[in-house]
């Protein structure tokens, strides 16, 4: 029996490159000796003209190791994210970004914190309160519009990009729909070329794992990467039901189903910006649910992200995750578990901002704690900076013994850096019982407030005519935008 390993040796071991080795190791080996499964007549034919080895009677296509190669060395590495106007980008160099959840059926209602159905105005006022919280800075639908039918999607796009300013994510279901968002996305952002050269927005796609893609999102990759369109391979592996029990195991998974996509898109559509996903987590034995605030989500989430930088991707990942049915002691246990291993391996995008009822719902109160838990987490991941010591070590000096260092200038220059919450509370036990306002009463009169004060920057006047012109296409002439 080997010796137990050390705290140190762990965490060396966690984060080791050798660990990403040995992954894209075994990933190229399945790769290579069984493939994967490409499900649409059209994508399999262009692949085998592309040279990759196709078995027609099971639709399994095998990548070689220098087809994967050459995917690899054609792949950008520059897969930047900018606001609307395509001028800032995502602020991806001082850290992990946060990013809204999505996209279930359901919502907490802000008034009655009831579970419900979401809606139209659920997506616009969803993505406002997200274009208004400091910490979020890629925003999502967060819920599906389950009153617009099966076009949600293109109205979900739309008030996504009439309501935020921040850069955005989302997908459409059906490959037809992707050239009319696209129209959109040109319209926004001034012409197709002038978004390829500054796209605001990306989109994602989750295998169904190990190795399939159903054939409509076969053909919604395919559509989008043919207008440049940034694309998220985003592994949603299920440790013990569709990948192995072990999270190492579960690892060669999500890189295998990943790797699969990156050799197909990049060899069919040459320099297409693509994203490496993970929203994976391990199956609960005992209830048959897949448990998004347990520790080990973060932990594979993490590994992820340290595949990803191993090819030089950015990141996507899910944490801030939990199964908690409201705000309270479990939802922020399980939150900071699923972030902090994201932020410690350095993921470009945390996925999960206002995610509750393990993911099956968005919670407007707790988006609004989200972007509190966000703000703390970064000052956290700040560390302590190193700098010349002379002051303070004459400071300590002059106050030994038993000093106070309430008095000098030098704590005046500096106390404002320490992070202060907003909605936390350190007030003492007298003062807090005096407010008379629990935690999920302030996030939920902040929500409010925000909804009723914040006008997020309105499109042109003609942008949002030619938005409302193709979404009537898909809804009827009687669709139109609400101010």
């Amino acid at each position: 029996m080997s010796e137990p390993q050390s705290q140190d040796e762990l965490l060396v071991s966690y984060l080791s490159g050798s660990i990403a080795e040995l992954v894209h190791e075994k990933s190229v080996e399945i790769l290579n000796e069984v493939g994967f499964c490409v499900p649409e007549q059209n994508a399999l034919t262009r692949l085998e003209a592309a040279g990759f080895p196709v078995d027609w009677e099971s639709q399994m296509v095998r990548v070689t190791p220098e087809l994967l190669e050459n995917a690899l060395s054609s792949m950008p590495r520059d897969a930047t994210l900018y606001d609307r106007a395509g001028e800032s980008p995502a602020p991806f160099e001082r850290g992990s970004c946060f990013m809204g959840a999505g996209t279930p059926v359901n919502v907490f209602d802000l008034k009655t914190g009831e579970k419900r159905s979401a809606t139209r105005q659920d997506v616009r006022d969803l993505v406002t309160l997200q274009d208004a919280l400091p910490q979020v800075d890629i925003v999502r639908p967060t819920v599906t519009a389950t009153d617009q039918g099966e076009c949600s999607d293109l109205v979900e796009i739309a008030e996504l990009l009439r309501c935020t300013g921040k850069p955005v994510v989302h997908r459409v279901l059906s490959a037809e729909r992707v050239d009319a968002a696209m129209e959109m996305l040109a319209a926004v952002a001034g012409g197709e070329d002038a978004f390829r050269a500054r796209p605001n927005f990306a989109t994602l796609y989750c295998p169904i794992s190990p190795g399939y893609f159903t054939p409509e999102n076969v053909r919604c990759m395919l559509r989008w990467a043919r207008h440049g369109v940034p694309l998220t391979l985003l592994s949603m592996a299920m440790g013990g039901a569709s990948a192995p029990a072990t999270l190492l195991g579960e690892l060669v998974v999500i890189n295998t189903d990943i790797l699969a996509w990156i050799a197909a898109l990049q060899i069919l559509y040459p320099g297409t910006p693509l994203l490496y996903g993970s929203v994976s987590a391990v199956l609960d034995m005992r209830t048959g649910l897949l448990p998004l605030g347990a520790p080990e989500r973060g932990m594979i989430n993490a590994g992820a992200a340290l595949m990803a930088r191993y090819y030089g991707m950015l990141s996507m990942c899910g944490g801030l995750s939990s199964d908690a049915k409201q705000l309270d002691a479990q939802a922020g246990f399980e939150k900071t578990v699923t972030a902090v291993p994201l932020l410690l391996q350095g993921t470009d995008i945390i996925y999960g901002v206002g995610a509750t009822d393990a993911g099956s719902s968005i919670s407007y109160v707790q988006m609004v704690i989200d972007d509190e838990f966000a703000a703390g987490l970064r000052r956290m991941m700040e560390g302590i900076p190193a700098h010349d010591l002379d002051e303070e070590v004459a400071l300590i000096k002059a106050n030994t013994p038993r000093g106070n260092f309430l008095k000098e200038k030098h704590t005046r220059r500096n106390f404002r850096r320490h992070w202060q919450p907003s909605i936390l509370s350190r007030d003492t036990y007298e003062t807090w019982q005096a407010r008379g306002e629990s935690i999920e009463q302030i996030c939920r009169r902040k929500a409010k407030g925000i909804l009723a004060q914040h006008q997020p920057e309105p499109l042109p006047a003609g942008v949002e005519a030619e938005l409302e012109r193709v979404v009537r296409r898909y809804l009827g002439p009687n669709f139109h935008f609400e101010s």
